[in-house]
């Protein structure tokens, strides 16, 4: 423990030598050392170190010697809650979910946490067959669905055309690079996130630690995928531990390489971790699956590649 994380309000520099730095370290409550109850909050105060700095880089053609398509700490929190308030304004309360299914795209760290930041997010294999997907989305009890749109080399706006009549409580779909279609509650994301407030949460909410941060399925290898539920102190906790052991420093970025419906994408150490290295203002950087269509920069709607690597990029000292 080299180094000290953003969440931890006591935690040194200093490495842990002796049993006895250890007795101190363990005798200070959770409670009191840990800054955020929330991941929303975590993500602001990683954010908070240098505003300016990547937050996630996007190679869209898994190609090394690419320039990426970045995204500033300040953009990343600014969408994180736009998203949040575009599902809001869809329904969206602390009790209800969000499912998501969609590669792993910069969009879907918005979502995700946008979900989280509103209600409780649920990111689902998109692999799955539709029968699967259908039995997770409706055991969630899903009030809102954000997919990927019909592109080339993927089959996820199929499957749930296919599943969405045996969803009872869907109210409508957020749609991520496609077009909108209000006759059938289909709404554009990137048409629409910008009518949003960047700055602040319309609902106002207030996120206590026992709340309900998303739902994360098992696999599916034994029989129908199980929900398992994440607290906003489950995520925060393990954002916090895994802050405190992985050897992240400033200027570093770190492989992320797991799609966001598994619990090693979202939340644990390794190529993976989006949670731990953005609340440390910092992160990982990882290859995601390839689907043919989707655009080259987040910037570029016109122009279709394939979906490739995303880093999420630790800043540097922030700039005087």
């Amino acid at each position: 423990m080299a180094h000290p994380t953003s969440l931890d309000r006591l935690i040194g520099a200093e490495p842990l030598r002796t049993a006895t730095d250890l007795a101190a370290f363990e005798a200070m409550p959770y409670d009191e050392r840990v800054a955020a109850q929330s991941t929303c909050e975590a993500l602001q105060i990683g954010a908070s170190i240098n505003p300016g700095a990547p937050a996630l880089q996007f190679l869209s053609k898994a190609d090394p010697d690419e320039a990426p398509a970045t995204v500033s700490y300040v953009q990343f929190i600014a969408r994180v809650t736009q998203s949040a308030n575009l599902f809001h304004d869809l329904g969206v309360g602390p009790n209800d979910v969000v499912s998501l299914l969609l590669p792993l795209l910069p969009q879907s760290f918005f979502v995700l946490f946008g979900a989280q930041a509103v209600g409780i997010g649920n990111p689902v294999n998109s692999l799955l067959s539709a029968a699967q997907i259908s039995k997770i989305l409706r055991a969630a009890n899903t009030r809102l669905l954000v997919v990927l749109g019909p592109v080339p080399g993927s089959d996820i706006w199929d499957k749930v055309q296919r599943v969405k009549a045996e969803l009872p409580n869907l109210k409508a779909s957020v749609v991520v690079h496609g077009a909108a279609d209000e006759a059938n509650g289909v709404v554009s994301f990137v048409a629409m996130i910008g009518n949003y407030p960047a700055d602040r949460l319309v609902s106002g909410r207030r996120i206590t630690a026992s709340e309900t941060a998303g739902y994360c399925h098992t696999g599916g290898t034994t029989g129908t995928p199980k929900l398992v539920r994440h607290s906003h102190r489950n995520q925060v906790y393990q954002a916090w531990a895994m802050g405190v052991m992985l050897p992240v420093g400033s200027g570093r970025t770190l492989l992320f390489g797991l799609p966001l419906f598994h619990v090693g994408g979202a939340l644990t150490p390794g190529p993976g971790a989006a949670l731990v290295g953005l609340h440390a203002g910092g992160g990982v950087a990882g290859r995601a699956g390839r689907v043919r269509g989707l655009p080259e920069r987040a910037s570029q709607p016109g122009r279709v590649r394939r979906a490739g690597l995303v880093e999420l990029g630790r800043p540097g000292p922030a700039r005087r």
